[in-house]
């Protein structure tokens, strides 16, 4: 890496383990004595039955609950009327801090919520989805679910707590998304360190790029994914709390989240926003979660980059065996669509200003002399989205995509498969 200022960020604990949930009221009480609870219905009856809020009674930690996305049209979503509402609740309650426990959304929303009550949040990730868990910022949507923007905080959340438990009972397709939104970062890292861009901790002060350290967590957790990738998908899609479902959970949300953070984001995340133009046209129960088009991302950065045939095409081979869609139709838009006009539009959006696409090339480099570069970056886009979608139409013919249900055997049988 080239001399320069170079800044890593971290959340301050990490902990993960099956049933640790029951024992968490000591670790959180050292951060909030008055936390607002938020979480979706699942999220919230998931934490009570593992045992968090007996946990936080026995401490003395007192709290108050609140439903994310209850009772109003947009639903669950990150979104500044759903941020607003909550802190309402957490002030009129007198708390002090946030417990966020769901999925990335909520998690993202309890953040904002924190700043906005001056205290401490406690992650509990009930899905191991996405790295929000462990970052200092939120991603914002829209009430009608497009992406807005990114909002960035002074420091990362206080604690992250993983029952592994909890984790093995959520929905295979959740983990499926964690691996893609994981799997985005080897490459995107990489992107951000050959250009000199610089990382996502920009609070205080935005003035640094990668560390070695981080650079190599995305490396790594590239491996992690493709050694106990599938292995975890079997344990999840059983509810077994395995090694090797914990050591997918410690990718999904830690080795990701330092990832992204302290080396940055490039393509793949870009065109996850260009496409949240056209998630509209695909009904609502079919609309895909943010790791499966972070994943879909990451094959058009691929192309971009004009990586390896073979190491390629081993991405899409993994992709397919671990349940990621490849193609438009797997991704749940209608035969024909998205059209070409509408394409074209999601790749200028993944090429709007201040977009992390931008990071992949060296800046002041597009002119030499008089002489112009003459590519243009959204065709380049839009072109390697239709590559994307033709090689994963070839490759589901000899690798059809995995499907999520469950094909329970007895656990002895498991153990000896494996």
């Amino acid at each position: 890496m080239p001399l320069g200022i170079k800044t890593m960020i971290f959340p301050r604990r990490f902990i993960l383990g099956p049933g640790v949930l029951g024992i968490s009221g000591k670790q959180i009480a050292i951060y909030t004595k008055k936390p607002l609870i938020m979480g979706g219905r699942r999220a919230l009856d998931a934490i009570k039955k593992a045992g968090l809020q007996s946990s936080l009674e026995k401490e003395g930690v007192k709290y108050a609950e609140a439903r994310f996305g209850e009772g109003v049209p947009y639903g669950p979503e990150c979104c500044e009327p759903e941020i607003e509402r909550l802190t309402k609740i957490g002030k009129e309650k007198g708390c002090d801090g946030v417990i966020a426990a769901g999925g990335g959304k909520c998690i993202d929303a309890g953040k904002a919520v924190a700043k906005n009550l001056g205290g401490e949040i406690v992650i509990i990730p009930t899905i191991a989805a996405t790295d929000a868990p462990t970052s200092a910022l939120s991603v914002i949507y829209t009430p009608d679910h497009v992406f807005k923007e990114y909002w960035f905080y002074d420091y990362n959340p206080a604690a992250v707590i993983v029952d592994s438990k909890v984790i093995a009972t959520a929905p295979a397709r959740y983990l499926a998304g964690g691996m893609g939104d994981a799997a985005s970062k080897k490459f995107e890292a990489e992107a951000c360190v050959n250009s000199g861009a610089k990382n996502l901790a920009i609070k205080p002060d935005w003035i640094g790029g990668s560390t070695h350290l981080a650079l190599l967590i995305g490396r790594a957790q590239y491996d992690m994914l493709l050694r106990y990738g599938e292995l975890a998908m079997e344990s999840v899609r059983m509810g077994i709390a395995s090694p090797a479902l914990e050591a997918i959970a410690e990718t999904n949300i830690l080795f990701s989240g330092l990832s992204f953070e302290s080396c940055g984001l490039a393509a793949a995340h870009s065109v996850h926003n260009g496409i949240t133009l056209l998630e509209h046209q695909i009904p609502e129960e079919n609309r895909p979660i943010h790791g499966e088009l972070v994943n879909f991302g990451a094959c058009v950065e691929m192309f971009m980059e004009d990586r390896p045939t073979e190491d390629i095409r081993r991405h899409f081979v993994w992709s397919h065996k671990v349940g990621l869609p490849l193609t438009f139709q797997e991704i749940g838009f209608k035969s024909g669509e998205p059209t070409d006009e509408q394409l074209w539009k999601a790749a200028e959006k993944a090429c709007a200003a201040g977009e992390t696409i931008h990071v992949m090339y060296v800046h002041g480099a597009k002119e030499i002399g008089a002489y112009k570069n003459p590519s243009n970056l959204p065709e380049t886009v839009y072109t390697c989205m239709k590559a994307v979608d033709q090689l994963g139409k070839t490759v589901s013919k000899e690798y059809p995509r995995a499907s999520y249900e469950a094909k329970w055997v007895p656990y002895d049988a498991f153990v000896r498969k494996h």
